[in-house]
């Protein structure tokens, strides 16, 4: 039996970056109150900030790019991340702390849910799961 290769499934891991991206956005006031006690002063960093973004965004575009093109041809997923990314990006420039938090915490809720249907937009398709997720691109 010819070992498969080894696959990153990169919907998982844009719902865990854009999970943690809301968890971040979400206590961030929360840690701030305590980062000088912790030396997590860096976490609000806007290097840090808009690096999670950058991340999150180059992920998202990969997988739903992928995704659409190849195995389901859907815009429900890329529709939620552009949704999602312009609440990050409104929430940024409305500089209210507490509009901020609410819509970065949504945003990313709303990304991570656009992997995730994504993922099962790409099950549902006419390739079959095991055979669309291990070929190699």
């Amino acid at each position: 039996m010819k070992p498969q290769p080894l696959h990153i499934n990169l919907d998982f891991i844009g719902m865990s970056t854009s999970l943690l991206c809301a968890f971040h956005c979400a206590g961030l006031p929360f840690l701030l109150s305590l980062a000088p006690l912790a030396g997590l002063s860096i976490l609000h960093h806007p290097v840090i900030e808009y690096g999670i973004i950058s991340l999150t965004l180059v992920i998202a575009i990969t997988a739903l790019r992928k995704g659409y093109l190849k195995y389901h041809g859907k815009l429900t997923a890329i529709i939620m991340v552009c949704i999602g990314f312009t609440l990050i990006i409104s929430g940024h420039l409305l500089g209210n702390e507490f509009y901020e938090v609410f819509m970065l915490s949504i945003g990313g809720t709303t990304i991570a849910a656009a992997h995730f249907i994504n993922w099962k937009l790409i099950r549902k398709s006419k390739t079959p799961f095991p055979v669309c997720m291990n070929k190699n691109d």
